[in-house]
């Protein structure tokens, strides 16, 4: 029942905003999906440790969501406990080579604040529509590059309350993958370690628009973005295949999707789509199992 829940993490103490029943679809690029049974919108770091033990407490369903853009929701929606982090862990400080980044930071947003420093290494990032959390967690990529590959510790938040600093061997990188993915938990904030360089050279790089006179544009930014599914995931063949088929009221290739440009693209499904495309994509991106 969502209100006796609602009631009893208000009792703990927790200070975000708390919605029962809520629709998960405006927080996903996919702009599709069903209800939270309970929508937690964290306002502190405190407010995630605290949401955490309650869920296990109680033996509550409970899952993290971040910007929403790599992530299918099932129409029938999520039981349990949704706990959205973007604004309670979205600090990023610079020290020296290192930038320090909360889970919920944007991943673009992050490279900008290194570029803005004279920091080299996050370039990539640029292109990568997710928050640091999610990017940690799936070890996000482009092309070359890996997330992984400039971590020098991770801080997270285990099932228990217990928070524990992971260094970059301990993370256990692969490709689109960490120790974190399979690991219950929540990923705090993460560490970077970068190279000094001339700031207008890492915006070069970056695509910032003032560096090249506006005649430059970073991909996503200012829309909404799925990014990439894995590539080499069976299934990717037959959705690449339904994006190009035509449906009743749209030209050939659209699918009711506006496709971005490199690395991703944004969607807007009508329901004639809905089912196809769990079938899908489901074993891709779906991160609320059945």
């Amino acid at each position: 029942m969502p209100i006796p829940l609602l009631d009893d993490l208000r009792g703990r103490g927790f200070r975000g905003e708390i919605l029962a029943e809520a629709p998960l679809a405006p927080f996903t690029t996919w702009r599709i999906g069903g209800p939270a049974e309970v929508l937690a919108t964290a306002a502190a770091p405190e407010d995630v440790e605290l949401a955490v033990r309650f869920a296990v407490d109680r033996a509550i369903p409970w899952r993290v969501l971040g910007n929403g853009s790599n992530l299918l929701v099932r129409d029938e929606g999520v039981r349990g406990l949704v706990l959205r982090v973007r604004k309670a862990l979205d600090g990023v400080a610079v020290d020296g080579g290192v930038i320090v980044a909360g889970a919920g930071a944007s991943f673009p947003s992050v490279a900008r604040a290194a570029a803005e420093h004279g920091l080299a290494g996050l370039e990539f990032g640029a292109g990568i529509p997710g928050t640091v959390g999610g990017a940690i967690v799936m070890n996000a990529g482009w092309h070359e590059f890996e997330t992984g590959s400039r971590v020098a510790e991770v801080e997270f938040l285990e099932p228990d309350g217990l928070v524990v600093s992971y260094p970059a061997r301990a993370c256990r990188f692969g490709y689109r993958t960490s120790a974190f993915r399979t690991r219950r938990g929540v990923v705090l904030r993460a560490g970077f370690v970068l190279e000094p360089d001339e700031p207008l050279a890492v915006a070069v790089r970056l695509g910032l628009p003032e560096a090249r006179g506006g005649l430059r544009r970073t991909p996503h930014r200012g829309r909404g973005s799925q990014g990439t599914p894995d590539r080499g995931r069976p299934g990717l063949a037959e959705a690449r295949e339904l994006l190009r088929q035509p449906r009743q009221g749209q030209r050939q290739g659209r699918l009711g999707a506006r496709r971005a440009g490199r690395g991703g693209g944004r969607a807007d499904l009508g329901s004639q789509a809905r089912p196809r495309v769990r079938a899908v994509v489901i074993g891709d991106i779906l991160l609320f199992p059945s």
